[in-house]
């Protein structure tokens, strides 16, 4: 499994370092415009990197399946949900690793903001002082970010994972099928119909649990805890459309 993920990551490290290189220097032509600036990038950066992030993880999925690399890959001798799992387990370390380096960019700037105004701030108040400036100029801290982001990557991963499944269909059940491609796209759309129905049901008998709760202005441990149902909930849709997945790899994949 871990010589899986090393795979990986050494198949990506010059597009992630490059993802890199390309985001410091975004922040530095943002912060030259100014806290104007400064705000955009922050708003903009996870917008777009999620959009680069879920591309490049199909991506890599989609040329194991579908190219003479993948075929060697299936080769090994690791079973179908070793591959797997291990895609997915790369997916959420990349994930949270962006996670990271959005809130080291949150900091760095807020550091920035505030020395800018003039304050004097301490190199070990840096997380306190940037909690403070969030907190009194949009309503929210640094707790509610890091668990509004936790909450976005889990939902990513579950959508990600529903795309893996859609894609394993096709190559495994439909792979001798006519229009085969077609019918993992319908699977795929309905597969997100019916989670998201089940989520909106989940919901409504969650509602009375929600009512406890100051959803205006929820502290970062409400936050936690309104946000927990939906985060359990994507987790066990990425375990269980993971194993479905492997499974496919495992009995019916045909390359």
């Amino acid at each position: 499994m871990l010589k899986l993920i090393k795979y990986e990551f050494i198949k990506k490290y010059k597009i992630a370092l490059i993802a890199l290189i390309i985001s410091a220097s975004l922040n530095l032509y943002f912060v030259y415009k100014g806290i104007s600036g400064i705000s955009m990038f922050l708003v903009l950066f996870p917008i777009t990197i999620a959009v680069v992030y879920i591309g490049d993880i199909i991506r890599m999925y989609s040329d194991d399946l579908n190219k003479k690399s993948g075929y060697m890959l299936f080769m090994t001798p690791n079973s179908g949900y070793k591959i797997i799992i291990s895609k997915l387990i790369t997916a959420v370390i990349e994930g949270l690793a962006i996670l990271l380096l959005y809130f080291i960019f949150v900091l760095i700037n807020g550091a920035y903001i505030i020395y800018m105004s003039g304050t004097h701030i301490n190199f070990n108040e840096i997380f306190f002082s940037v909690n403070n400036l969030l907190s009194g100029n949009f309503g929210f801290n640094l707790g509610h970010l890091f668990m509004f982001l936790l909450t976005a990557l889990l939902f990513l991963i579950g959508f990600i994972t529903t795309v893996y499944t859609a894609m394993t269909i096709r190559k495994s059940i439909f792979s001798e099928v006519k229009f085969g491609g077609a019918i993992s796209f319908v699977i795929f759309i309905l597969l997100n119909w019916a989670l998201s129905r089940f989520t909106t049901e989940l919901y409504d008998i969650l509602a009375p649990y929600y009512s406890t709760f100051s959803m205006s202005q929820p502290t970062a441990t409400e936050l936690v805890r309104i946000l927990l149902p939906i985060n359990i909930f994507s987790i066990l849709q990425s375990s269980i459309l993971t194993l479905c997945s492997g499974y496919l790899l495992e009995k019916k994949i045909n390359l």
